[in-house]
């Protein structure tokens, strides 16, 4: 007797629904943490094409090459009630990027040639509004998925080199488009929500110039996997 009581308990407990008037509030705050994985997309340009038509392989060719970042953001969240599943989301926040591009067998002013990586370390702020589309809540359990636009803007970057002749330089505005999937998760004081989040940047960053760094390149996109942990 004593088990069953137990079990019937148990059983009781996890059928019980947290948070039940939840989605009946027509707005919700909270705030969220990120860890994205970032990197720039690379359009090489023509004068860098010709280059390794010329001399495909050889000792005078540089490779021109994304590097995979960690990076991480922060800020703050209001999600407005549309419809019994969609709400709109607008998550402003601060992020920390440090996109780098490797330069592979590049020729320096001394006649030599060694592998160069320009870093762009960037703060953004960012103004992602979305689109949030749930299922139905199982229980204390919920998936759904996320689309929108996130405009950014570089509050100031910092780049490798000294002078016009050796920087990297990028553009301090961007817009991205982004979505992604997550399950909201209901405990008795608060929703948690652990979310993947794709961004694709639509503008290219890059700011030409006479380096030899910024003539191997045509467009600089910014992309970004996130993953994201929501507190509301």
């Amino acid at each position: 007797m004593l088990l069953s009581s137990q079990a019937a308990q148990a059983q009781k407990k996890i059928k019980q629904q947290n948070k039940p008037g939840y989605d009946d509030k027509t707005v919700h705050y909270g705030f969220y943490l990120s860890m994205p994985i970032t990197k720039y997309n690379i359009q090489h340009s023509q004068e860098y094409a010709d280059q390794l038509a010329n001399d495909p392989g050889g000792a005078g060719t540089m490779s021109v090459n994304a590097k995979v970042s960690p990076g991480f953001y922060t800020g703050l969240v209001l999600d407005v009630r549309l419809a019994e599943y969609l709400s709109a989301r607008f998550v402003p926040g601060v992020g920390f990027y440090g996109r780098s591009i490797e330069y592979a067998n590049a020729p320096q002013e001394s006649g030599e040639r060694q592998d160069v990586v320009k870093t762009i370390s960037s703060t953004m702020i960012e103004m992602p509004l979305l689109l949030k589309y749930k299922a139905k809540r199982r229980t204390n359990f919920r998936m759904y998925l996320v689309g929108g636009i996130k405009p950014g803007i570089d509050l100031g970057s910092t780049r490798s080199g000294d002078d016009n002749t050796t920087e990297l330089l990028v553009d301090n505005f961007d817009l991205a488009v982004e979505y992604g999937f997550g399950v909201d998760i209901f405990y008795p004081f608060f929703k948690f929500a652990p979310e993947i989040r794709f961004s694709h940047g639509l503008l290219n960053q890059h700011v030409p110039n006479e380096s030899l760094y910024s003539n191997s390149i045509q467009k600089l996109t910014n992309h970004n996997v996130s993953f994201i942990l929501f507190f509301e």
